[in-house]
């Protein structure tokens, strides 16, 4: 986004447009009124923008401060501002001025802008969010999923560090075997090393939001070799990935939970020394519209480099949805988590919302709902959900009529199982008829990401057969992967680990268990614990999986590990071993 300014004490304009597809508004209507219509797109940019505005130089008559807000579907949205115009001819474009809105903030606290135009500066700034997406219609996503030809594999080769960590040929293998369908679950791979024999799901690692954003990542740091290239936070919950992309130039501009960060040379908040040269590119999970307007008031392009996975999207389409219909729109998620804060932040524009962490929460606002009198529900409400609700929410109003909505890394039997309370609560409190009137039920927990959902159907299927231990691979802060997790816990108890890589695996005796944050009890950041690993039983049989952002490079690593336990005179060798799994797959 730009905005420009004609500087002379005649006339004043104040034009912002979408430099996303480089739409731009504009037309002098007979009345010297600066209005918007469709023009058709501007090639080169702000510059070219600019300049084409040099055809709108002859202004005759009298000028009145107006803004004008134009929305066309598949294009963009201008503001524009002209004050005092007395005849004369504006000036050309040589002579205007870039400025962000942050810059014409500071000028108009200065005194150094006309007194309509830092009037309206507000007006601008409410709709500011807006701007960089008025080119997407209803329908549209901000970067939908690419397709396996658009597919760009050579940022995963970059150099020997990148292909150790992003390419597996056993990991590639029983992909293409295994996963013929992306949204259905298959049998999972047996590979039979001999005294160690390997259970793999159909569907582990990488979803397609993580490689859209990983490719987007590398692509945008090679291509702006001059420039400072940031992530809003980090890329995915994977400390390998993000580390490898560090070492190549990125940035973070604020830790996993919103914490600024600091320059290491300056020791300033970073956020306060972005220019409108730099890049952020918005992570796979989303960014919050504070977040979103820090970036547009400093000038920094956005929409371009907006890795929002579309599937979260599709989560905050369906929160607007219900709002318009009139529902609260209840979000099952964790308060902390990038992904839900963005949620809450897109739900709240549409509909009160509240953020219900789990079945004991929803249980927690089945009682609300239940309460007697409004001063007893009002009180339950305060208590248990203190700082995760919209200003304003009065739970005897606004929980009259609800719908669920949840974040995408979750269990789906959870989100299912919440709304099963509060269906419970609903046909308590009004009766079974009624309880459509109450709760939106048509779509039940299908705002669940499918990736996560056919990981999780595909762990089930490899969970069935006969397993001794079961190594699930993924970042300490991945949400998904605990949930994976969680599967393979109530099947195996303590045979079942959490580890981050190879280098968990202590010895044939030994791992480091990562113990996730789940309980109230747990430390925030988790913690590990050493506790016995393989059992003697020969052959073992293992089950390994990794979350949506584990590398498959990371899996492979796991096996050899595991495989270094025994001679290697006992080991078949691996070629032998998916020649099997091949001859063996219909």
């Amino acid at each position: 986004m730009t905005a420009t300014t004609i500087a002379p004490t005649s006339a004043y304009l104040l034009l912002l447009f979408n430099e996303a597809n480089l739409a731009l508004l504009h037309r002098a209507a007979p009345t010297a009124l600066w209005q918007a219509t469709a023009s058709g797109p501007v090639a080169g940019g702000a510059d070219a923008a600019v300049a084409a505005l040099a055809g709108l130089r002859a202004v005759a008559g009298e000028c009145t401060g107006v803004v004008r807000v134009a929305e066309v579907a598949g294009t963009a949205l201008c503001f524009a501002l002209a004050e005092n115009c007395r005849g004369g001819t504006p000036p050309g474009p040589e002579e205007w001025g870039r400025f962000s809105l942050q810059e014409l903030a500071a000028l108009a606290s200065a005194g150094a802008l006309a007194p309509g135009l830092a009037a309206l500066l507000p007006v601008v700034r409410e709709h500011s969010i807006r701007i960089p997406y008025l080119n997407h219609s209803a329908n549209d996503y901000i970067y939908r999923f690419r397709t396996e030809k658009q597919r760009n594999r050579a940022v995963y080769g970059l150099d020997p560090g990148a292909s150790r960590l992003y390419q597996s040929p056993l990991c590639e293998a029983i992909k293409r075997l295994k996963r013929t369908k992306e949204r259905c679950s298959a049998a999972p791979a047996e590979l039979d090393f001999g005294p160690v024999r390997y259970v793999l799901p159909s569907h582990f690692g990488f979803c397609l939001g993580v490689q859209n954003a990983i490719e987007r990542a590398y692509e945008t740091i090679a291509a702006n070799p001059g420039r400072r290239v940031f992530m809003l936070s980090e890329l995915i919950h994977n400390p390998f990935v993000n580390d490898d992309l560090l070492a190549r130039g990125l940035r973070f501009l604020q830790s996993d939970k919103g914490r600024p960060l600091n320059d290491p040379a300056t020791g300033r908040v970073l956020w306060d020394e972005l220019h409108r040269d730099d890049i952020v590119i918005v992570p796979a999970f989303g960014a919050t519209d504070d977040d979103k307007r820090r970036l547009i008031e400093r000038g920094l392009e956005l929409n371009r480099h907006d890795a929002t996975c579309m599937l979260v999207e599709k989560v905050w389409k369906a929160a607007q949805r219900y709002g318009a219909l009139g529902y609260t729109v209840i979000i099952h998620g964790k308060h902390e988590h990038e992904e839900t804060k963005a949620t809450f932040s897109n739900s709240a524009k549409y509909a009160p919302s509240l953020i219900i962490r789990d079945a004991h929460e929803a249980e927690q606002l089945a009682a609300v709902i239940a309460a007697a009198a409004p001063e007893e529900a009002r009180t339950l409400f305060a208590t248990a959900f203190a700082g995760r609700h919209t200003a304003g929410f009065d739970p005897v109003r606004d929980l009259q009529r609800v719908a669920v909505v949840n974040q995408t890394t979750l269990l789906r039997n959870e989100t299912l199982r919440i709304i099963d309370l509060l269906e419970q609560a609903y046909a308590h409190r009004y009766g079974p008829t009624a309880l459509a009137e109450h709760l939106y039920s048509e779509s039940r927990g299908d705002t669940l990401c499918y990736a996560t959902q056919v990981n999780q159907d595909a762990l089930a299927r490899a969970l069935e057969l006969p397993l001794d231990a079961a190594l699930v691979v993924g970042g300490k802060n991945s949400s998904n992967t605990f949930q994976l997790f969680r599967l393979c816990s109530a099947r195996l108890g303590s045979s079942a680990f959490y580890i981050q890589s190879e280098r968990d695996i202590l010895s044939r005796e030994e791992v480091d268990h990562f113990v996730y944050p789940y309980h109230p009890e747990d430390p925030r950041e988790g913690r590990i614990e050493q506790r016995a690993f393989l059992p003697g039983t020969r052959p073992l049989r293992l089950l390994i999986t990794g979350g949506a952002s584990c590398p498959d490079g990371l899996i492979q690593q796991v096996v050899a590990r595991i495989n270094s336990f025994y001679p290697t005179g006992d080991l078949r060798p691996v070629e032998t071993v998916l020649a099997e799994l091949e001859a063996a797959t219909p």
